[in-house]
């Protein structure tokens, strides 16, 4: 049963003469937003997760000083004219919503540090992504991406990358370029092998390649990335064990057609899921709070 509209309006109104900086409206079954939001003019972190809302009003576009939005588990399929405003904005939250695309404007968001697109319905990311140049972690898992904008190569703050569930066939060479990545997610995607630009990431702490179409791994593959220490192969369709890989806690690759003396156990292969699933959706699991 859909809260009463007047309920919410109490709420914002609350919010309003008390100047919270914390608007909590998360799991209200709200379809639209008054006008009035744009009121909320001292809001720093503004809670709209897991709600009916087809699209925010443009006033929220004036809540200038505005460091987290989360907005995700809505219907959204467009962003308000003027998003672009939110210039203090450094967390963003737009996970399963049906958006399809993102607006030239969005990028003019230059000092988000977190950004989050999980099941956005994405085929491409905007041409001028490279201009968010603050981002440090970035998810957009599960949609439909094949490439990368060539300006993407740009974002040199980026540590924490998460690419899966995807349509990747192969990466750019300028992947080489984000030597300061430390976790690299990439599995279910379209790879046939260990993309060699990946592997001059000197940074990478954890690599991820699980359930795609390698065949085949050399010995020398992971030699450059002295600070890996997980790396993730199962579920490929690998028939060759590498005869040299030290120096990893671990090293997945269940499933992949190997011998049994190289699968892991059930034990390690769930606890692992679980830590990837963590690593994604923390973020979102968080505003519900």
């Amino acid at each position: 049963m859909a809260m009463d509209v007047m309920a919410v309006e109490n709420i914002i109104q609350k919010a309003i003469g008390s100047k919270s900086e914390v608007v909590n409206l998360s799991h209200r079954n709200i379809k639209v937003l008054s006008n009035n939001v744009s009121q909320l003019t001292h809001v720093i972190r503004l809670l709209l997760n897991d709600n009916e809302i087809l699209m925010p009003p443009t006033e929220i576009t004036q809540l200038l000083q505005l460091q987290e939005l989360v907005l995700n588990n809505n219907k959204l399929t467009m962003l308000p004219h003027g998003v672009g405003k939110l210039q203090n904005l450094t967390y963003l939250n737009l996970c399963g919503n049906p958006l399809g695309f993102l607006p030239d404007e969005f990028c003019e968001l230059i000092n988000l540090h977190q950004l989050w697109l999980v099941n956005c319905q994405l085929k491409s990311l905007p041409n001028d992504i490279g201009n968010m140049k603050s981002l440090e972690k970035f998810s957009v898992r599960e949609n439909a991406l094949r490439s990368l904008p060539k300006s993407f190569y740009n974002l040199i703050s980026l540590h924490w990358l998460c690419l899966a569930e995807n349509m990747f066939e192969e990466l750019s060479s300028e992947f080489k370029d984000f030597k300061q990545l430390t976790y690299l997610n990439l599995n279910y995607n379209c790879l046939a092998e260990v993309p060699s630009c990946v592997l001059e990431m000197s940074e990478l702490v954890t690599l991820l390649l699980k359930n795609n179409v390698i065949k085949t791994v050399s010995d020398d593959t992971i030699l450059g990335l002295a600070k890996l220490t997980k790396f993730d192969l199962r579920d490929n369709m690998i028939d060759i064990k590498p005869d040299h890989w030290k120096g990893l806690d671990y090293i997945l690759m269940g499933k992949s057609g190997l011998d049994e003396d190289v699968s892991v156990d059930d034990d390690v292969e769930e606890d692992d899921d679980e830590d990837e699933e963590e690593d994604d959706d923390s973020e979102t699991d968080e505003t519900k709070k």
